[in-house]
């Protein structure tokens, strides 16, 4: 006969004893196995030990001794494992642990606030939701969803108002950021457009400049000015503004008031 859900191993080194407790018994529930099934509860004890991992089926045998496990009530093993895996607890440690809980790094609100209300399970709370509700908003990392929580009306604020909220204006926030960061100008492209800037300024300062005309978009070679005379040394091959005889200058600044007939043939 074919069965609803999939029944695991139970491995105490591993896995919660509670939560498979409570997971085993809503599988017997999905299977109709129940006291009108199974009066004796030998198939359930027979399901529950077949499940058990070859560790934990020891560790059932060494707490039923001196009686053979299998030969006990199934409700006799439940309570062995209860009583072996569930810790006593102490109210005030357990409410220390709440209180000093705060929410983590890239921890949501809605992870916070289910995280903090495990933490109560073992607390006492005589108002829960009370304490919860303070804890969330206090325990908050800092930011304008924290700043929002503390200036609303204690009495009026819930968890759940207190959970709505933050998540509504941390959204809000998140989208203001993309906005703001679509209308941003691109850091990296204008950069490159810097370097481009550079190189090309950088090229344009390492040409050699023409030692007849002055100017640096070509060399002496091919300058067309090549032929003229000097007007101020009569000597042929460059320009006044480039004559060392009389400006004693290796490298002459080009000056556009002079040769001004020259370059305008």
């Amino acid at each position: 006969m074919a069965h609803f859900g999939i029944l695991a191993t139970f491995d105490h080194n591993s896995q919660c004893w509670q939560t498979y407790k409570n997971r085993l018994s809503q599988w017997f529930i999905a299977n109709n196995i129940g006291r009108a099934e199974d009066p004796q509860c030998i198939k359930r004890r027979a399901i529950l030990l077949s499940a058990l991992s070859d560790g934990s089926y020891k560790l059932a045998a060494d707490l039923a001794l001196p009686k053979e496990v299998q030969d006990l009530p199934f409700e006799d093993i439940i309570k062995l494992f209860d009583d072996h895996f569930t810790p006593k607890t102490c109210g005030f440690s357990e409410r220390f642990t709440f209180y000093v809980a705060t929410q983590k790094l890239g921890e949501s609100y809605t992870q916070w606030a289910a995280r903090l209300r495990g933490l109560t399970a073992h607390c006492g709370f005589l108002n829960v939701e009370e304490a919860l509700r303070d804890r969330f908003v206090m325990g908050m990392l800092p930011g304008p969803e924290r700043e929002k929580l503390f200036a609303q009306d204690v009495k009026a604020l819930t968890l759940s108002k207190a959970l709505e909220l933050a998540v509504s204006v941390h959204c809000a926030r998140q989208g203001a950021a993309s906005s703001a960061a679509s209308h941003a100008p691109n850091d990296q492209a204008l950069f490159k457009i810097s370097q481009q800037q550079d190189r090309v300024k950088s090229a344009s300062d390492k040409k050699i400049q023409c030692s007849v005309c002055g100017y640096k978009n070509h060399t002496a070679s091919v300058c067309r000015f090549a032929s003229y005379k000097c007007k101020k040394c009569n000597t042929k091959g460059h320009l006044q503004r480039m004559c060392k005889k009389v400006n004693y200058l290796d490298n002459a600044v080009v000056n556009e008031s002079e040769d001004d007939d020259v370059f305008a043939e």
